[in-house]
């Protein structure tokens, strides 16, 4: 998924609520958001995962040095079971966001990819938010495209 970060991940669908919020999302895969789009459409693809070792740690790290400056610019991945490849370039890193204008706010047409990780315990509602605009879209090889998911439960207990 972001290659300068070491961050490979199976994607699966995300879980919503009834009244359309994520649920505590599992570990060991990234999830996205139904409610947005997927690769090749207009609009952003929404991508989530925990902020933990394996997972999206390596992005809310480098978030912390310089406002994730590093970030801007690296390319972000994105495998389709149909087996093509989306190759996105990081344009901002949004911190402390708890809203998602930077995937509501699309210009007609653009096609944007938004990569959230959490900034502390399931209770802090603080988000790190990367975007990416697409640059180029190709074959790829279809292993790559269909990882095998084992996705884990690790919703904290509850007090």
């Amino acid at each position: 998924m972001i290659p300068a970060l070491g961050v490979d991940l199976p994607v699966i669908a995300g879980v919503m609520d009834a009244v359309g919020n994520p649920v505590f999302p599992p570990c060991d895969v990234a999830s996205y958001l139904p409610y947005y789009v997927q690769p090749a459409q207009p609009g952003a693809v929404y991508l989530y995962a925990h902020a933990r070792r394996g997972m999206l740690l390596p992005l809310l790290e480098a978030s912390r040095v310089d406002d994730g400056a590093a970030l801007i610019g690296q390319e972000v991945d994105v495998y389709t079971s149909d087996g093509r490849r989306y190759a996105y370039e990081a344009f901002t890193v949004k911190r402390h966001t708890t809203d998602y204008s930077l995937a509501d706010d699309v210009a007609a047409g653009e096609q944007r990819l938004i990569v959230q990780t959490s900034e502390g315990p399931p209770d802090d509602p603080n988000k790190v938010q990367l975007a990416a605009r697409l640059v180029t879209t190709e074959p790829g090889p279809v292993d790559v495209a269909r990882p095998s998911a084992a996705p884990r439960d690790c919703t904290p207990e509850s007090p």
